[in-house]
């Protein structure tokens, strides 16, 4: 969540001109505040009653590095990260898919964006196995007309089971979601580029850059490294598929010697397809990105579950390839429904895995728990806040300039006689 900050105009003729008295600073100064003012009032020398101070024309810079101190500090306090939340495979198990949003806090009970300005990317495979997946992509496009609202956004990848669909193989589609879309031929026209749902689909990315990270469905292979050779060549690549989709035509893709059919894994340069996690070599991988794509760090990749038995095995690499297929889907013989989804921070970009066991959420692979890493979180910004308000309490204890009052008066040499001496 992003904070607002609020701005104080200071104005140089009015700090000259502004004169408080002691019971008037103590009126809005804390009573350590005044503590500093006598304790200087006393070693000060006064002129007529009257002490004349002027930062603004003593030291303008020493207040400029101060106003902007505090100001840095409350900006960081007020501002948070943004969030990223990278969910797997959903495979139209609805219940499944709302449970891994609320989990992560992108949803309430009543399945509305409390996200604000988080990004959810999900990694392709709605469609297909369960009954519920025409349903899931509905809830993605709300969610993502809420998310855009609030300065967030819900980008959905590709899978290959999308584009199963496209090509209208419906051999895994769910009998219940086949009848909801009118047969096959309701199907068809149901994800053609004539209806919203079906142009919705049609122009999702097949890889999403952020950060020091790329999302895609599949993942790297040699071919894939062949094809698609920077950032750059990311861009173009999404482009010309989401044309190809919506035109009915795999020509664009074809010129750069890509199939959208799913031929065997070691022919395959499509990201979507391509089971990367089967056949990695780690050596190949980092040299890849090292070379063509500078600043990447990881790969996020779903499409191939993982193992129910041993869900440690997410970070593949040294941490490069990174696999969040758990098996969500109840419906998808053999998977687990492993509710998991993978939580990264803006900024300092650290990743963690956020999984429900009996009801409570944990991170996978790491010594610290989610509760210690937020705990350390707070104190530190409370620790800042601390140093803003001392900052802020001395500047104003020294150099707001004041007149003395009657109760000062005994400080005052013209008037030390009629007080005696000790």
């Amino acid at each position: 969540m992003r904070g607002k900050t609020s701005h104080h105009v200071f104005s140089p003729a009015k700090a000259q001109s502004l004169r408080f008295s002691t019971d008037q600073t103590s009126s809005f100064l804390p009573l350590i505040t005044r503590g500093c003012v006598d304790s200087y009032s006393s070693a000060a020398a006064f002129r007529n009653g009257k002490r004349t101070i002027s930062l603004w024309r003593k030291s303008p810079p020493l207040l400029l590095s101060a106003a902007l101190i505090i100001v840095a500090l409350t900006v960081t306090l007020s501002v948070e990260a943004r969030r990223l939340v990278a969910v797997g495979d959903l495979h139209g198990d609805y219940e499944q898919s709302v449970s891994v949003l609320r989990l992560t806090r992108l949803i309430d009970n009543r399945n509305h964006w409390i996200g604000e300005d988080a990004f959810l990317v999900q990694l392709g495979d709605i469609l297909d196995v369960g009954p519920d997946d025409l349903l899931i992509v509905r809830l993605l496009m709300r969610l993502q007309q809420e998310a855009l609202a609030n300065g967030g956004d819900v980008i959905q990848l590709l899978g290959n089971h999308e584009l199963r669909n496209f090509r209208g193989d419906y051999k895994a589609v769910d009998e219940a979601s086949l009848a909801a879309s009118g047969g096959a031929k309701g199907r068809d026209i149901l994800l053609s580029n004539v209806t919203e749902l079906g142009r919705y689909l049609r122009s999702r990315r097949a890889i999403f850059h952020y950060g020091p990270f790329l999302f895609m469905h599949g993942g790297f292979s040699t071919a894939t490294a062949g094809m698609i050779t920077s950032l750059k060549k990311i861009e173009q690549f999404n482009s010309e598929l989401s044309k190809a989709l919506l035109n009915g035509t795999i020509s664009p893709l074809a010129r750069n010697g890509l199939d959208l059919t799913e031929d065997e894994v070691s022919d395959v340069a499509n990201p979507i397809l391509v089971r990367s996690i089967l056949n990695v070599k780690c050596g190949a991988l980092s040299k890849v990105l090292d070379k063509k794509f500078p600043g990447i760090q990881a790969v996020v990749v779903g499409h191939v579950p993982h193992d129910p038995r041993d869900f440690e095995d997410w970070r593949l690499c040294r941490g490069r390839l990174i696999d969040i297929d758990f098996g969500m889907s109840r419906w998808k013989k053999g998977d687990p429904g492993h509710v998991a989804a993978l939580e990264i921070e803006e900024g300092t970009w650290h990743a963690q895995l956020i999984e429900t066991s009996t009801g409570s959420s944990s991170v996978l692979g790491r010594n610290a728990p989610v509760a210690d890493a937020v705990m350390v979180h707070y104190l530190l910004g409370f620790f800042a806040l601390i140093v803003a308000v001392a900052v802020g309490v001395f500047l104003v204890a020294y150099y707001v300039p004041f007149r003395s009052t009657p109760a000062l008066e005994p400080l005052l040499e013209a008037n030390a006689i009629h007080y005696g001496t000790v």
